[in-house]
């Protein structure tokens, strides 16, 4: 009886042995395959404004008080789980009603076929507009926030680009001397709030001339359906298609950065025989870097809809590179908006301010 306790014991303490160093080889082996890294923005701004600009509701918009709107951190893990396969994803969290909202932003399973092939699939980022796939992080474009007359996700703004979309692509991309090729077929689904895209799918084309200038053109279409399809707003979507195409410029040549996008939006949504919710917007940002540090710039965006809504900003910014991975900006805005653009009272309500606004805002973007 004691042999058998004791081969037991052996055989135990072998078995756990075993398993602590399986356990081990494979932290070990994560921790070979994994990267870590993330984002961060800093960012106030203040308006001469008693309403909320560029916000859903009075605790996140921006007026004479002052805001944080934009403040956010995100983490991204990718890990390689063969020599084909790989997962990444990242963890978002931005200012939402005066708390800290912690969403997945995007999750996906990345397959190579080929050296210039790839199929992914899961949450991803929607790759339409140049700096989507990234616009939450800002040590990579100019301005503190991307122009809202393309980048904006506000259920009353352009409505061109989108945070990201549940389903599958294929990316095809190619060297040809000093051009990169690249194309992505999409579909899926975008869910929204009170609303969800449906039969999403789409297509990007790009063509990047020796790391200076990148040239992109994207298009898609989907079907609108509603939350709640009875109410007079959702009876005018539901089913309906809603379809966007989009063409950009990116030039960062010597000291030069200079962006600019356009974007038609094509929603079936009439009343009175009218599409009010079709619109038409670009910008346009010109930029000198000098000594290297700083860069001064200038951007013109404009958005129209057909209902009349839509809005004209002039910003100029001065940035300051503290260090490859760190941003200071400052920015000095003008808006001029039409009918109600992108501006809320107290009770969240859209509601067009008296005359042109002025706004001033401060960040501090680090990558890490």
């Amino acid at each position: 009886m004691k042999n058998n306790n004791l081969r037991r014991l052996i055989r135990g303490a072998l078995i756990l042995s075993l398993s602590t160093l399986a356990v081990s080889a494979q932290a070990e082996n994560w921790s070979d395959q994994t990267t870590i890294n993330g984002f961060m923005s800093t960012r106030f701004s203040v308006t001469d404004e008693s309403l909320y600009f560029n916000g859903t509701r009075p605790d996140n918009g921006i007026s004479k008080d002052g805001s944080f709107h934009g403040t956010q951190l995100g983490l991204n893990l990718t890990s390689r789980v063969s020599d084909q396969m790989t997962v990444a994803a990242q963890l978002f969290s931005a200012i939402q009603e005066d708390n800290y909202a912690t969403h997945l932003d995007w999750a996906f399973a990345n397959f190579s076929l080929s050296d210039a092939f790839t199929i992914r699939a899961g949450k991803i980022k929607y790759p339409v507009g140049i700096v989507n796939e990234y616009v939450s992080v800002g040590v990579s474009y100019p301005w503190i926030e991307a122009p809202l007359a393309i980048y904006s996700e506000s259920a009353s703004g352009p409505q061109a680009t989108r945070e990201s979309y549940t389903g599958a692509d294929a990316v095809w991309s190619d060297i040809r001397g000093d051009w990169t090729l690249g194309a992505d077929l999409f579909g899926g689904q975008v869910d929204l709030t009170n609303m969800t895209i449906n039969k999403m799918r789409g297509a990007t084309v790009r063509a990047e001339w020796n790391d200076a200038v990148l040239l992109q053109v994207s298009s898609y279409t989907g079907s609108m359906s509603p939350d709640d399809p009875t109410t007079p707003m959702g009876a005018l979507m539901d089913g309906k298609s809603h379809s966007a195409t989009l063409a950009g410029v990116k030039v960062d040549w010597n000291n030069i950065v200079a962006y600019a996008e356009s974007a038609s939006v094509k929603m079936d949504i009439k009343m009175a025989g009218v599409s009010v919710m079709n619109s038409d917007s670009w910008y346009a940002t010109l930029g000198y870097r000098v000594m290297d540090r700083f860069l001064p710039h200038y951007t013109y965006q404009n958005w129209e809809q057909d209902d009349g809504d839509g809005h004209k900003i002039s910003t100029l910014g001065i940035n300051y590179t503290v260090s490859r991975n760190a941003v200071v900006k400052l920015e000095y805005s003008n808006i001029k908006t039409d009918n109600n653009g992108l501006f809320v009272d107290d009770v969240g309500v859209a509601t067009a301010p008296a005359g042109d606004t002025k706004m001033t805002s401060l960040a501090v973007d680090v990558v890490f």
